[in-house]
């Protein structure tokens, strides 16, 4: 993700939390609310300069082909051409740590003892030979063309479930909470209270690889008639690799290669028989509330698929607008998904929820994830190991072609911590 990405997802975060502390009436309005909402605003006004200026900043870094490295990048640079990978593997078999520019620039890197520094890899040689199919150039060239603009991918929906994205070290990567709590009770005069056994349950992800690859022709850079063309591609190699991690870390279904991801692990509802109606989405909502991780509809926000937002956007209180019925009665003049836009804590839909099936045992039933965020706890977490960016300008070096990989080492599965912080929902939509 870039910075000005995980500025939007964290200025997201904030807003939905000043709306719940806005919907709290007057009683519960603590001193510790009150200041949390002074803290939260001062931060939202910083996120969003920074963001600001991160978008800026990214905008210009695509338009332009080349860059003066900082002094700090220059010494990194040098180092790394004077480290080698087999110094590292020597020490490493031989159980003692790297010395010379290999630890210089492991420090350099802020690689922990011992670790080999991914950045190592960064124009190195060439990875797998295999065919690949080069991005060209339009056929309508040699013109003055306009900045490329770039392929839109879904939004990404992570942040906005509540999944954290830890970079960790080497290792698999878990995450235990206490789930069976000790117990207290009221005692006689001179009755011991005896003690009962908490239980901890830990979830454990291992590495698993996500990865992406350009291959561009050099003549196809001059052909072009814009500066653009080689950085949009690389941008759009970015997007591409962030858009399938969303994917995975969202719909993922466990099966190597793929990520365990959120939606599968969540228990599925039993499915409804009856289309949807107003009060059918306002139960889905009310029905979430446990008066733990949720004690109110602003406490409960949901991710629907594109089908229930759009039979919840037609539904209103008096009638669903259908061929059937339009103008049989009063419609009213507030839909469902305005009616939960307003008084829960989120009702949208994403591109990156699953399509309604079409045939089967949940044929036109449409599912939402469910998040209760009334406690401020840690609710998921999907581990990132690092990533991995290898220019490599030599395998093809023959025919003028050079080919960009990216990898991201992440969980095999999205680590609900809390489970009960997560449900899923079923509308039937036709």
């Amino acid at each position: 993700m870039t910075n000005s990405q995980r500025l939007t997802l964290r200025a997201s975060e904030i807003r939905q939390r000043l709306n719940e502390i806005a919907g709290l009436d007057g009683d519960a309005m603590t001193d510790e609310i009150r200041a949390e909402s002074d803290r939260l605003g001062t931060e939202y006004a910083d996120v969003e300069t920074r963001r600001r200026a991160a978008i800026i900043a990214e905008d210009a870094a695509v338009e332009t082909t080349a860059t003066e490295p900082d002094a700090e990048l220059r010494e990194r640079v040098e180092l790394r051409g004077r480290s080698r990978l087999g110094r590292y593997l020597a020490a490493a078999m031989g159980g003692r740590l790297v010395d010379g520019p290999e630890a210089e620039y492991a420090a350099a890197c802020g690689a922990p003892a011992g670790q080999i520094p991914l950045d190592l890899f960064e124009g190195d040689r060439p990875v797998e030979t295999r065919a690949d199919a080069a991005s060209p150039a339009p056929s309508t060239t040699g013109q003055t063309v306009h900045a490329i603009q770039p392929y839109v991918f879904a939004a990404t929906i992570a942040g906005r479930l509540g999944i954290t994205m830890p970079t960790v070290g080497s290792g698999s990567h878990s995450w235990a909470r206490v789930s069976t709590a000790l117990t207290a009770g009221a005692k006689p005069k001179g009755a011991a209270q005896e003690s009962t056994a908490a239980a901890l349950t830990a979830v454990t992800a291992s590495p698993r690889r996500i990865s992406a690859r350009l291959t561009i022709q050099a003549e196809d850079v001059a052909a072009i008639g814009t500066e653009t063309f080689e950085p949009a591609l690389r941008s759009n190699l970015q997007g591409a690799l962030a858009d399938e991690y969303d994917g995975q870390c969202v719909n993922g279904n466990g099966t190597a290669p793929n990520v365990s991801g959120l939606l599968p692990q969540i228990t599925a509802p039993t499915a409804p028989t009856a289309v949807a109606g107003f009060d059918d989405f306002v139960t889905a909502f009310a029905d979430q509330i446990d008066g733990l991780w949720a004690s109110t509809m602003r406490d409960v926000s949901m991710v629907a698929n594109v089908d229930a937002y759009k039979r919840s956007a037609k539904t209103f209180r008096d009638k669903v607008i259908d061929a059937a019925n339009k103008g049989a009665a009063s419609l009213g003049d507030t839909s469902a998904a305005d009616y939960l836009a307003a008084h829960t804590g989120g009702w949208s839909t994403a591109k990156r929820m699953p399509d309604t099936p079409s045939s089967g045992a949940r044929q036109n039933i449409a599912d939402a994830i469910v998040r209760r965020s009334g406690r401020s706890l840690l609710a998921a977490v999907h581990p990132v190991w690092g990533s991995l960016q290898i220019d490599d300008v030599y395998t093809d070096s023959a025919s003028a072609t050079r080919h960009v990989t990216l990898h991201v080492l992440v969980g095999d599965k999205v680590l609900i911590v809390q489970p009960d912080a997560y449900a899923r929902a079923a509308f039937k939509v036709a």
